[in-house]
């Protein structure tokens, strides 16, 4: 009973002195550390915290204070909160100036998850100094890949703090989705900090494709507040969905012989709204059984209405099918539900498409070039011109989908590719580039 009354005076402490001094970092520590010794939470878990250091946190926060500031304020006041449980920290936009090279690569995992060091968990967040951008996407592949050595059976619950959405043309709520699909029992949480009203969308559905919850906060209060909330939860995260007995047989005939019977379980599926039926769905759009390809896109539907998160990375997977008519499908479909065009860096959908360049079969690598055109994608531009050089040939439609993205992407660059391919081994392609050159 007395360390619980001494554990509720040293938060009381926390919050006045806060007040009184603003930003007296070693006050506020001291009395956390002293709630750290008392306090005691309820069973223990593997908590990651994923942290937003970009440029944007130099910002203020409702009440005048720098969200930086207000956001250091609010996890040494949680301290108590994370002391009996397994604790990581994720840094990005940290160290690299914002739309700079290497700027969405700039993601630390600064404490490595471990019992709850106070010492060293205060000395990481008081060195947060606002620079780059925003890898929410990278950020939380790092945290992933981080989970994946964990022992599967503890609770993991990953909370990201951030003040906008992704700027490094990243999907988020996809690779949140695809961790809610590894079994490694974690749940992700996210806390939009002083968000406007537009970008709430992409968070809300990161935390919602991870059986998450969302929270909003403008100030360093509300911001402890809700860093304290998600901490105390004590509801486990969620089993797998269940599907019932009817969902269990239209899944099971996804895999029929018969295209007409595997095209009406998908459709099935959509309509009743079986989510769990997703991991099968994303098995039928990667498979090599291919007729026409109306199969696969009744369960290309399906998912995006099940689970849109998936998409991305179902077709991506499909482009690894040893059937050449299934990679070229893919290519097509990424072509048409691809997402944002990439920036300066390739973002996951667009290095796909890069990668299919160079396949051994011409209609992969005819309808990535188409895709990539189609997409604008201006950083694939070198790989596009690589394809283009090389000395595959197959009747010149490969090279012409690559010279018609690279006419639009790079115009400046025509005339030079032109003539470096008629120094081809290839005869064919000397002669192809020499008409090309003529306007032939």
């Amino acid at each position: 009973m007395g360390s619980q009354l001494l554990a509720r005076e040293s938060q009381r402490f926390i919050l006045r002195k806060g007040r009184e001094m603003r930003f007296n970092w070693k006050t506020v520590i001291l009395a956390a550390l002293v709630s750290v010794a008392c306090f005691r939470v309820g069973h223990a878990r593997e908590i990651v915290l994923v942290v937003d250091s970009s440029a944007s946190m130099n910002g203020q926060t409702s009440d005048r204070v720098r969200r930086i500031d207000a956001a250091k304020d609010a996890f040494i006041k949680v301290m108590p909160y994370l002391s009996e449980h397994q604790v990581g920290l994720v840094m990005f936009g940290h160290r690299t100036a914002a739309n700079s090279e290497g700027c969405c690569s700039d993601i630390e995992n600064v404490v490595p998850i471990g019992p709850f060091s106070s010492a060293g968990f205060s000395q990481a967040v008081l060195s947060m100094q606002p620079t780059g951008n925003t890898p929410l996407a990278k950020s939380l592949e790092v945290t992933r890949d981080m989970l994946l050595s964990r022992s599967k059976d503890t609770s993991k619950e990953v909370i990201v703090l951030t003040d906008g959405n992704d700027t490094c043309n990243g999907s988020p709520q996809q690779i949140a989705a695809q961790m809610s699909q590894l079994g490694i029992n974690v749940r992700i949480h996210v806390v939009g900090f002083a968000i406007k009203p537009k970008e709430e969308d992409q968070l809300r559905r990161i935390a919602q494709a991870c059986d998450g919850s969302y929270h909003t906060a403008d100030n360093a209060a509300a911001l402890g507040q809700a860093l304290k909330d998600v901490i105390t939860e004590t509801t486990p995260p969620k089993g797998p969905l269940a599907l019932n007995a009817i969902e269990k047989a239209l899944a099971a005939r996804l895999k029929d012989e018969n295209p007409n019977v595997r095209i009406s379980a998908a459709t099935a599926l959509k309509k009743r709204n079986a989510v769990a039926a997703v991991p099968m769905l994303v098995e039928r759009i990667q498979d090599d059984v291919y007729s026409l390809g109306y199969g696969k896109t009744a369960a290309l539907d399906a998912i995006q209405v099940l689970a849109p998160e998936t998409v991305h990375s179902a077709l991506i997977g499909a482009l690894d099918s040893d059937n050449v008519y299934l990679r070229s499908w893919a290519c097509a479909k990424l072509q048409e539900f691809g997402g944002p065009t990439s920036g300066a860096e390739l973002n996951a959908v667009d290095k796909a498409l890069v990668g299919q360049l160079a396949d051994e079969n011409p209609n992969p690598r005819i309808a990535a070039a188409k895709a990539l055109h189609h997409r604008k994608v201006v950083a694939a531009v070198p790989f596009l011109i690589k394809r283009i050089l090389d000395d595959t040939y197959s009747l010149g439609y490969g090279k012409n989908a690559a010279f018609a993205a690279v006419q639009e992407l790079a115009a400046t660059k025509v005339e030079e590719t032109l003539l470096s391919a008629m120094e081809s081994k290839n005869s064919y392609v000397r002669d192809w580039a020499t008409n090309k050159l003529i306007g032939e």
